[in-house]
């Protein structure tokens, strides 16, 4: 569930009345007295492809927006967590299948009132029973291509369905994970880079 979009009158930090301050040219919310900026509204996204003997793992959407809609399993990432471990956790919740992320595929970017990105995985089928979760899936199920084409399904599903299939060989190109990377973030922090082998 997205957090609701928050216009901030007063620091969350230390509770004094916020200014608006010019950063480069954009006025934003500031704290004169403890330095809160308020950066603005930014959500984030997953999406899990999912291919299982020739079929791809779709759900069918049980509320707005979309509601009716199939698309591929996804959600919203929590704060502490990493992408990859986002869209595991989602597609297991909504579906019952366990996945490992084998590489990002696609970025939608949606600038707005809310900064909305959507970043989306595909990912090697592990197992696992189809199970949905009635709050969020009214229907699932693993299908081919032209099975897809005929549903009422999501366009950006569509899409990255159909790109997808070209990269199911043993090396798949793609933003992969890498390793001996040292950034800020520790053991958080993990680069995803265009490469045909992950490190």
């Amino acid at each position: 569930m997205p957090l609701p979009i928050v216009d901030y009158k007063f620091c969350p930090q230390c509770g004094k009345p916020l200014l608006s301050v010019d950063f480069s040219g954009q006025h934003r919310p500031h704290c004169p007295d403890c330095s809160f900026v308020f950066w603005g509204n930014f959500s984030l996204g997953v999406g899990g492809v999912v291919w299982h003997e020739g079929k791809v793992l779709l759900v069918q959407r049980a509320h707005n927006p979309g509601k009716g809609n199939w698309t591929i399993p996804g959600g919203y990432v929590e704060q502490d967590e990493q992408i990859a471990v986002a869209i595991t956790r989602e597609i297991r919740e909504e579906t019952g299948i366990h996945a490992k992320p084998l590489s990002v595929i696609a970025l939608r970017d949606r600038p707005g009132e809310k900064h909305d990105a959507y970043i989306v995985f595909l990912l090697e089928y592990l197992g696992g029973t189809l199970q949905g979760e009635p709050e969020e899936v009214s229907d699932l199920g693993f299908f081919t291509l032209e099975e897809c084409e005929n549903l009422p399904i999501a366009q950006l599903s569509l899409s990255v369905i159909k790109a997808s299939r070209t990269l199911l060989i043993p090396t798949s190109p793609g933003f992969l994970p890498q390793t001996g990377v040292k950034m800020i973030g520790g053991d958080q922090a993990i680069l995803y880079q265009i490469s045909k082998e992950p490190e």
